[in-house]
């Protein structure tokens, strides 16, 4: 049973299936106090559908908890369904934290002002993304093959928030909820 007041609150706030939601971390939670959370509302659009998707990550004191609920479309078994996956990692797995920040007018940007789009990526290892392009060299006319060069990056989890759509209130609670996973991550190094 879910436990923490505040997340509750902000679960109810949602209104998208908040007693789900709540079950599904309480269990995942399994007896530890959040340290802080990030609850994000989104759409989710497939090719003809529309659905709703949440994204709630809750920090613990060991581990990040990510749950993603989302509406899926109705079969012969299920007239309609609501999913709710949970997954915990411990803070020591987790390899990588991105923020990105994304100003309007970077030349008038003054600190603490809120930003026009804020990114949380978080990296345990679980999935990975590879970009690849073909390779070249700085010989314009030559024809041979260099085959491919890319980069490999760990992206299990992302987050925007942009504060014309999700309020300014959304990218400060994702920035606040960043900082405190950078100093829990760099806390277990």
């Amino acid at each position: 049973m879910l436990q923490d007041q505040a997340l509750r609150a902000e679960l109810d706030q949602t209104g998208y299936f908040p007693q789900i939601v709540a079950d599904a971390l309480g269990i995942a939670l399994a007896e530890e106090e959040p340290v802080a959370f990030y609850v994000h509302p989104d759409v989710a659009f497939g090719i003809g559908t529309i659905g709703r998707h949440l994204t709630v990550v809750v920090l613990t004191a060991t581990r990040l908890i990510s749950a993603h609920v989302d509406d899926h479309a109705a079969d012969e078994i299920t007239p309609a369904a609501v999913a709710a996956t949970t997954e915990a990692v411990s803070l020591k797995r987790i390899e990588s934290v991105t923020l990105t920040h994304i100003t309007g007018q970077p030349s008038e940007f003054a600190s603490g002002e809120v930003r026009a789009v804020v990114r949380l990526t978080i990296g345990w290892g679980s999935n990975r993304v590879l970009d690849l392009e073909p390779a070249g060299c700085p010989d314009p006319d030559c024809m041979l093959d260099h085959g491919y060069t890319g980069s490999e990056s760990s992206e299990d989890l992302s987050l925007q928030v942009a504060s014309e759509v999700d309020g300014e209130d959304g990218s400060v609670k994702l920035i606040e909820f960043a900082r405190t996973l950078y100093a829990a991550t760099a806390a277990v190094a």
